[in-house]
């Protein structure tokens, strides 16, 4: 089965195909791999600067899991696609030869070039943070991290649910979006906007989508110091593509007189830190999703060592379960999408819902 563009993974979650029933026709057998888990070894993650809460935590969810096969993890941070390249390029001279590759992209479609380096290399290599287009799809071994279509999703349906609650018309609204270029982010778009269609008015427009330079809370405040004024009394909705800038915007909102969750509904939809899980408890922010980068770099893990154990990829996308984590025994799917849990506001939803182990309360604490 061919893999499907970002446009159809909206409706990935209801297609959960059991592993019994994947053919052999579905199994790709990978040359180089090793029969078994490696009981020691090094394996290399080339990252984004770990100054971002986020992409640090991708690194300790990664270490943690390496930890219990006896991998040691190197982490190498960049700033800039053509930093990571280089980067990436001078491991290579070296000749080096790590059990394998983990690759969070700085720019998911400009990052080919070190793909392909890395296979002709003959090194397993797993993709996390920006789903891979079905034009890459030589070019690595699995893809185990979020479905930001998904989360956009996921986000509209919150906004819709939380203008019901709150007895509004959802009518015009603002995106306060992060770097411009990043896939995460555009493909968190696109699904916001296709449900969006679904679900919203009609005559419901975007006024601004604007992109912050950021992901943190202080971006959203500055990109909604500028758009929210520009349009007071225009619009009653605004989509942060993760729930730090939909906050740092409804600060500015306040500063504004506007009131949260009475005159204009905010929605992130990829929960943060203590700051933001208190917004989505007290109805500022509609509601929020578990988009855990712990689970992130955990899953990635997992998925090497699926590989290297199995010398095998299952050619399909699957939701992971939130139950468990995968087993190393079987091999893992070519698109591993990591759980993305909906929290309705309640505390009892962040302290009782559990993703593989864990809280909400617990993997929405990194900003």
């Amino acid at each position: 089965m061919k893999y499907h563009n970002e446009r159809h993974l909206a409706g990935s979650r209801s297609r959960l195909w059991s592993i019994a029933a994947v053919t052999a026709a579905m199994v790709m057998a990978c040359g180089g791999a090793q029969a078994e888990v490696p009981s020691s070894g090094t394996v290399i993650m080339f990252g984004q600067s770990r100054e971002n809460p986020y992409f640090g935590q991708n690194a300790v969810g990664a270490a943690d899991v390496g930890k219990k096969f006896g991998w040691d993890l190197t982490y190498i941070e960049a700033s800039s696609q053509e930093q990571q390249d280089s980067a990436i390029q001078q491991m290579l001279a070296t000749g080096k030869k790590p059990l394998g590759i983990i690759l969070n992209p700085v720019s998911g479609a400009a990052a080919v070039a070190s793909e392909l380096a890395i296979k002709q290399a003959g090194l397993p290599l797993v993709l996390l943070n920006q789903v891979p287009s079905k034009e890459q799809a030589d070019l690595f071994d699995a893809y185990a991290g979020v479905n930001d279509y998904n989360s956009g999703v996921d986000a509209a349906r919150l906004l819709s649910a939380g203008a019901k609650k709150a007895g509004i018309e959802l009518g015009n609204g603002l995106i306060v979006n992060t770097v411009a270029g990043h896939t995460a982010a555009q493909q968190r778009v696109e699904g916001f906007t296709s449900e969006m269609k679904k679900l919203f008015p009609a005559n419901s427009t975007i006024l601004a989508n604007v992109n912050s330079g950021g992901y943190l809370e202080n971006e959203g405040y500055s990109v909604g110091s500028q758009i929210i004024p520009a349009n007071r009394g225009k619009f009653n909705w605004v989509y942060g593509v993760n729930d730090a800038l939909a906050f740092g915007a409804l600060r500015a909102a306040k500063e504004n007189g506007i009131v949260p969750g009475k005159d204009v509904l905010f929605v992130g939809g990829t929960c943060m830190n203590p700051t933001t899980n208190a917004a989505v408890m007290k109805g500022e922010l509609v509601g929020t999703s578990v988009q855990a980068p712990y689970i992130e770099g955990a899953a990635a893990m997992y998925a090497l060592a699926a590989f290297l154990n199995t010398g095998k990829v299952i050619n399909d996308e699957v939701n992971l379960s939130a139950d468990a984590p995968p087993s190393v025994d079987v091999p893992p799917h070519k698109w591993g999408f990591m759980p993305n849990t909906m929290l309705d506001g309640s505390k009892g939803s962040y302290e009782n819902i559990k993703i593989w182990g864990k809280t909400p309360k617990e993997l929405c604490n990194y900003s």
